[in-house]
């Protein structure tokens, strides 16, 4: 192919409506032009049959391609007289015409050739030679390449679409370039954004987490005794799990590989005995609630537990909207089981549920209490904790057709109204409802309410929104650097367990909501906080912050780290998007939008790999994907599902093309290293620790 973009011809002629025209006129697309005339008698008409037959082919319409022909004798082809010879034999042509000087201009232009010669030595009768060449310029006017007259009709084809291919490409990064830099003035569409390194590594340290083995729970044990409490194993296996639904829904819709098996993970530990099985000594009542006590039940679905079983229906929920993978369906497949050696009945204690079992005995729950809400504790109705399977019930409504989520949510409100509203005059969150005394506990202060209207806001945004300035005044210290922490009221007479308990995460719970209202400024100041007091480092590849179990420091700042907040809470601020939740429960995919789980992505992802966008935008047909290895001198393999069968395809890596393929195979160029076709997968090798963007673009 021959590209020359010093060779931009011009030229003022008159088109067969007998209109002045010039080059520019033909700008923004290509353009083919044949010289020729209307009395040639071989050449001129084969040529046009030939080059219609491959515009018609490749459904070239006039709004993609220019075609011109451009007289090489005026004497003869007015436009009058162009325009009825184009009409029958070349429509998708523009005749051009005009004076002798004005035609040996626009030769010159293209390096043409035509030479007048008289036959029989009368003026009337004579032919004219002329370059026979189809000139193939690109949208700006260069010419990128000409087609002999001797090749092939086939070989015609394959260059004039090779040139249509690279303008449709060069068009579709501009569009995704301009569109990217869109979104991040007027955030538009957080998945056409390209990931920060400190939201890369945040995910990362989640799967770090998830892939220790059994018993391993380093950087997770917190400081209350038994790790009991707001920080407990579960909670931070479930808001880590929410961390990365809302950075695959919203930021990264097209690498579903990257995510599921690390929430897989996630969920199979929610089911260990480390998690679930101290609550059937811990959960038997009395405590500050005085409450009833209770035979010890290990069973932590049956009744009450709600902090337990409504986190492991939500994940698993999430995991088949996500994946569109039913696995948790099936009976049994949820697997709750401890065999102690010296002690308790033969066989051990084993519990088994599954998706719908699960989210069966939870509603059940919730419509036994009137729909105020499942305990928590015995007799104890926390409003924090009757957020998650709210949820859960919109997951499963979308999921089975169910209307489950409208018919609680009424409810809720409805006995939440009768004990007196959600929430207090000052604008705290009643923090729970004590059914053997029906007395409300009131709010105990930031991390509480933020954490309560965190959730909330996903299903009662109005609600959430009113309250929020009034519960950011009231949260937020303001320091001279800029930054953001949050007050902590710690109750005289508190003990040191039950202070670490509360007060343990009330900074990531301001940050998680400010993540949710879109409060960037406010996100801002406190992730700047943390990254300035709270001593982050990477650890394999993902961010940490070190656990510090002072509340405040010597300067009477908000200092406490605790696991909650560094594998939790700060993955999930960074990772979230204004409105993430609530968009989330509005329209989760599912079977009444399937359209996603069918589009192209990244279906498989090395844990070496990080990726920092992927998301196919469906109306320019293009997969927009980058990616990194997260240690230097090391490899990855992605493979890339829903490639083929689509039609003609491009595969460009930082600009430049290094493959491309039909609907059913792969073509690499020198450029194309580390990449496979296996059966209608396309793999990729990864071994660039600088993040590398590729670009497939269907044609």
């Amino acid at each position: 192919m021959m590209t020359n973009h010093l060779l931009k011809p011009t030229f003022s002629l008159i088109d067969h409506d007998g209109r002045r025209i010039d080059e520019t006129a033909f700008r923004g697309k290509p353009t083919i032009a044949f010289f020729g005339f209307t009395n040639c008698a071989v050449v001129c008409p084969r040529a046009l049959a030939r080059l219609t037959t491959v515009i018609n082919s490749l459904k070239l319409t006039t709004d993609r391609l220019n075609a011109l022909y451009i007289s090489v004798d005026p004497d003869r082809d007015s436009p009058e007289v162009m325009k009825s010879f184009l009409a029958g034999r070349a429509p998708h042509f523009t005749g051009l015409t005009g004076t002798q000087a004005e035609l040996g201009l626009a030769r010159r232009g293209f390096r043409a050739f035509a030479d007048r010669k008289r036959e029989n030595g009368t003026p009337e009768n004579y032919d004219i030679p002329h370059t026979a060449i189809t000139y193939i310029l690109n949208p700006d006017g260069c010419l990128v390449d000409h087609l002999q007259d001797s090749l092939s009709d086939t070989e015609v084809m394959a260059r004039l679409k090779r040139v249509m291919d690279e303008v449709h490409q060069k068009d579709q990064v501009n569009n995704a370039a301009l569109l990217t830099e869109t979104s991040r003035d007027n955030d538009i569409d957080e998945s056409l954004k390209v990931l920060d390194k400190k939201q890369v590594a945040s995910s990362r340290h989640i799967g770090n987490l998830a892939r220790q083995l059994k018993g391993d729970w380093s950087n997770m044990m917190g400081p209350t005794d038994l790790n009991d409490g707001f920080g407990a194993y579960r909670f931070q296996l479930a808001y880590g799990f929410y961390a990365l639904a809302l950075a695959h829904f919203h930021r990264l819709p097209a690498a579903p590989g990257l995510f599921q098996d690390t929430m897989e993970r996630m969920i199979e530990k929610m089911c260990h005995p480390d998690v679930w099985f101290y609550w059937r000594d811990a959960s038997t009542g009395g405590g500050v609630a005085r409450t009833t006590r209770k035979e010890p039940d290990a069973n932590p679905i049956e009744k009450d537990n709600i902090m337990y079983s409504a986190y492991l229906q939500t994940m698993t929920l999430l995991y088949h909207s996500l994946f569109d993978d039913d696995r948790y369906t099936k009976p049994g497949s949820l697997k709750l089981e401890y065999d102690p050696f010296f002690w308790g009945e033969p066989g051990g204690f084993k519990f088994e549920y599954d998706q719908n079992s699960l989210n069966d005995r939870v509603y059940w729950n919730m419509v036994e209490s009137g729909y105020l809400g499942v305990a928590c504790e015995p007799w104890c109705v926390f409003q924090i904790c009757n957020q998650p399977p709210i949820i859960g019930f919109r997951l499963n409504d979308e999921l089975t057709g169910s209307r489950t989520a409208d018919e609680v949510t009424v409810g809720y409100v409805r006995a939440w109204e009768d004990f007196g509203g959600s929430i207090e005059p000052e604008g705290g969150y009643r923090l729970f409802v004590a059914r053997h005394n029906n007395m409300l506990a009131p709010s105990p202060g930031t991390g509480m309410d933020a954490w309560c209207a965190f959730l909330m806001h996903s299903w009662n945004p109005d609600f959430v929104e009113k309250n929020y300035e009034r519960q950011r005044t009231k949260a937020l210290v303001r320091h001279e650097d800029g930054t953001l922490s949050v007050k902590v009221n710690i109750i005289d007479g508190q003990s040191k367990n039950t202070a670490l308990l509360l007060q343990g995460a009330e900074f990531g719970w301001f940050a998680a909501l400010a993540a949710e209202m879109g409060d960037q400024n406010t996100l801002k100041g406190l992730l700047d906080y943390a990254d300035n007091r709270f001593r982050p480092r990477y650890q394999g590849g993902g961010l940490l912050y070190p656990r510090n179990d002072n509340i405040f420091d010597e300067h009477g700042h908000y200092s406490m780290n605790s696991p909650i907040q560094s594998n939790a809470l700060l993955p999930l601020s960074r990772l979230n998007v204004a409105g993430g939740l609530k968009r989330l429960y509005g329209r989760p995919w599912g079977p009444k939008n399937r359209d996603h789980y069918g589009e192209p992505a990244l279906t498989s992802v090395d844990f070496s790999i990080d990726v920092y966008r992927a998301v196919y935008d469906s109306k320019r047909r293009v997969l927009l994907f980058d990616l990194a290895v997260y240690e230097p001198e090391t490899t990855g393999k992605v493979e890339l599902s829903r490639v083929f069968g689509r039609g003609d395809w491009t595969l460009s890596r930082d600009g430049r093309e290094v493959a491309r393929g039909d609907s059913e195979t792969l073509t690499k160029n020198a450029l194309g290293k580390g990449i496979e076709q296996s059966g209608e997968k396309l793999m990729l090798s990864i071994t660039e620790a600088e993040v590398t963007s590729f670009v497939i673009l269907w044609l």
